[in-house]
């Protein structure tokens, strides 16, 4: 699950996931920006069939409850799945592209 770990740009927007480490039992410690920092609630990845997969949920003003469920695609080096907008309670597929 090292191929989490990194800071990752959702595509065509500032928003930046900070991903710092993830160790052998899923926990994950990570930053969210907006630009500014977004408190991050809890983070947790995983192995599912192979493939790397992580949950991210926001807790902060404007983002309680918010969620990023991502899996990693290997071929493109991108995060890739869906964001929940609580308050909304709207989802929408989204990718992040690594910045380093």
């Amino acid at each position: 699950m090292s191929k989490l770990k990194g800071r990752w740009r959702r595509s065509g927007e500032h928003y930046v996931l900070d991903v710092r480490a993830v160790d052998e039992n899923g926990k994950v410690e990570a930053a969210y920006f907006n630009p500014q920092p977004i408190r991050v609630g809890r983070a947790m990845a995983k192995q599912k069939d192979g493939v790397a997969a992580l949950f991210v949920e926001l807790q902060d003003a404007g983002y309680p409850g918010c969620t990023y469920t991502l899996i990693h695609d290997p071929k493109t080096d991108q995060l890739v799945g869906v964001y929940y907008q609580a308050a909304r309670q709207e989802s929408y597929e989204i990718v992040f592209e690594r910045i380093n």
